[in-house]
């Protein structure tokens, strides 16, 4: 018996009678597929960095290289392999369809905050919405710790993420005095908060502070 084909996350996951041949985002289809090696340090490597070669610090991220695929084997069984990509994602979908999913809010993940992130737990609840509304919708998990709900084939996210967290750090000191808004620059790393033009960055500033009156609107 074919066991059916599935999606999960950004991947598509096609059978060959029992072989699995998972496939990356495909962005151009005229595009050919690299052929990542069967083996879990070959994936590891690959998932690991972005199409611009920064490094992936959140794997849920869509930001996954486009035009791949991976043939599971002995040496990458597919159980494997999901893992690699998406961590505990496996495990996290049967304990929420069990209704076992241990959620944790944003609040307690701040609270455990010490040394230089203990600032973000200064950052005020409106805001914390805000960087949760910019981060969490560029990751393709389902917050159930934000009352997100879970589709069918959806993977739930039980808690804030660390990036979640260097991002409401970075915000909370943003709040006395709203850096100006900056061109994204893409070459930036997909995390650097800190750097004016990174993507996300300037995303919170627009809509944490548009119509503020502390916001200067244009350089010069």
């Amino acid at each position: 018996m074919t066991a059916a084909n599935f999606t999960l996350g950004q991947l598509r996951v096609d059978f060959d009678r029992e072989t699995a041949t998972i496939h990356g985002p495909d962005r151009n289809s005229t595009t050919a597929q690299v052929e990542v090696e069967s083996t879990e340090d070959a994936l590891r490597r690959w998932v690991r960095l972005d199409e611009t070669g920064h490094y992936r610090p959140l794997p849920g991220a869509a930001t996954m290289r486009p035009n791949w695929r991976v043939r599971c084997s002995a040496a990458l069984p597919l159980a494997a392999a999901l893992e690699i990509v998406y961590p505990l994602a496996m495990l996290h979908i049967k304990q929420h369809r069990d209704g076992a999913l241990r959620v944790v809010t944003l609040q307690t993940v701040l609270e455990r905050q010490t040394g230089r992130y203990a600032r973000a737990m200064a950052l005020p609840e409106d805001s914390r919405a805000v960087a949760a509304r910019v981060l969490c919708g560029r990751c393709i998990k389902q917050p159930v710790w934000h009352d997100a709900t879970v589709e069918g084939g959806q993977i739930p996210c039980p808690e804030p993420c660390s990036v979640l967290v260097s991002l409401c750090r970075d915000a909370a000191l943003w709040e006395p005095a709203p850096p100006p808004p900056t061109p994204v620059d893409p070459t930036l790393s997909w995390a650097a908060f800190e750097s004016p033009g990174n993507e996300l960055r300037e995303q919170y500033v627009a809509e944490r502070f548009s119509g503020d009156d502390r916001v200067v609107l244009s350089h010069g």
